[in-house]
């Protein structure tokens, strides 16, 4: 059977605590709020956790709680995600962006030193696919120029950079609970911080969000039910692997990746519901040993086809990832993804991507451009088998013996 890039996992229960949470008048309002707040917290190891409409809101939030001054130089890596440069312009800040490095595809600080000035009010780095970027190093950088530190944790919920996690190094994180994420609560997320004057702030700003209404959790349920099946080996089999084979070459967003996002917040919004936080105290308990079985699969991957492959990675000895997806660098990387589909293994391309386009002046940024054209995601979920596991590893090195990679 053929192994799809990732595994999308309906919440446990999702129908049935819809349902009795309807029963109860639960659906929208309830304890379970303040209870996932304050696990949130607990994990991430802050003081404070402010529940979200989703992540990109949550920057939203954040620049507008923050009260920057306007106009005001906000630097970004420029390797990420395009909404996130987006959001910092949507607001009124001066856009800057510095290169990624190549090993950890996070923002180099070595580049934000060299750009970084006495106008910059705010500095975004992030931690693409679950891997921590040196946000020790940027954070130094950023507090010796008086800049305020927004950690993009999006992928790296249970990731680690020596005693502290990410999310808790700057003067915030935020996280997404999106149906792809390490945690899953059919959209959401959350904001951490050890500032309880800025999570005040943020809350009365969550507080305006309108609330969802059945017609938004029906088409939640019925969308995160069928990214599971369709992820699902059975459902993936029988439905979307023939499909991919068919367009193989001729489309090639479709048979790689994913269309570009749409720079909007549209859907986006509306308050987060105890519902969702149900679901989200649910798979808690799996947080560690779903991260430590991610850990055991990459490895395996890399071990294999290493140093041939370069991978993505920290070398920082105390630094230990949450890999939310296996990243790996392939010069002739459409190739490799054809060529790997061909036999079973589905990949995913153009999920991050390089952000200079957005820039009213044109910058060098090398090493973006590189991994936006090079990155490639092999699977490595934690449902994979060993047996599945070595299909992989050898489908990766029969291509590289067959295209001279």
């Amino acid at each position: 059977m053929a192994i799809p890039r990732q595994r999308i996992h309906l919440p446990p229960r999702s129908w049935r605590r819809a349902y009795a949470g309807w029963r109860r008048g639960e659906r929208w309002e309830g304890e379970a709020l303040a209870r996932f707040e304050r696990a949130i917290a607990d994990e991430v190891g802050v003081a404070e956790a402010i529940s979200v409409p989703s992540g990109r809101i949550a920057l939203r939030f954040l620049l507008e709680a923050l009260d920057l001054e306007p106009g005001s130089e906000v630097i970004c890596c420029a390797f990420g995600y395009p909404v996130v440069p987006y959001l910092v312009r949507e607001a009124g800040h001066r856009l800057r962006l510095v290169d990624c490095e190549l090993r950890t595809m996070g923002m180099d600080p070595e580049g934000l030193e060299a750009v970084i000035s006495d106008r910059t009010s705010c500095v975004i780095t992030t931690h693409l696919y679950g891997t921590p970027c040196r946000v020790r190093e940027i954070a130094r950088i950023a507090e010796a120029h008086g800049a305020v530190l927004l950690e993009d944790c999006a992928h790296s919920l249970g990731a680690r950079v020596g005693d502290r996690s990410t999310g808790s190094v700057g003067t915030a994180g935020y996280f997404s609970f999106e149906t792809s994420k390490l945690l899953n609560t059919m959209g959401g997320g959350m904001i951490t911080t050890a500032d309880r004057e800025l999570a005040e702030r943020l809350r009365k700003i969550a507080a305006t969000q309108p609330p969802n209404g059945f017609p938004w959790l029906s088409k939640r349920l019925l969308k995160t039910s069928f990214e599971a099946l369709v992820t699902h080996p059975l459902g993936f089999n029988l439905l979307v692997y023939p499909a991919l084979r068919f367009v193989l070459g001729e489309r090639e967003q479709f048979t790689s990746g994913y269309a570009a996002d749409t720079l909007t917040v549209a859907g986006k919004l509306g308050r987060y519901t105890s519902y969702q936080a149900e679901l989200g105290l649910a798979q808690l308990d799996d947080l560690a040993p779903l991260a430590e079985r991610r850990r055991k699969n990459s490895r395996y991957i890399v071990d294999r086809l290493s140093p041939r492959v370069p991978f993505q990675g920290n070398d920082e000895p105390d630094v230990v990832p949450n890999p939310m997806l296996l990243a790996a660098r392939f010069a002739n990387a459409p190739a490799v993804a054809r060529a790997l589909l061909a036999r079973g293994i589905d990949t995913k391309r153009g999920y991050m991507r390089d952000c200079s386009g957005l820039l009213q002046e044109p910058a060098e940024l090398p090493n973006a451009a590189r991994v936006d054209r090079e990155v490639l995601h092999v699977p490595a979920f934690p449902a994979l088998t060993e047996a599945e596991l070595d299909r992989v590893a050898t489908a990766l090195e029969a291509v590289l013996d067959e295209l001279g990679g």
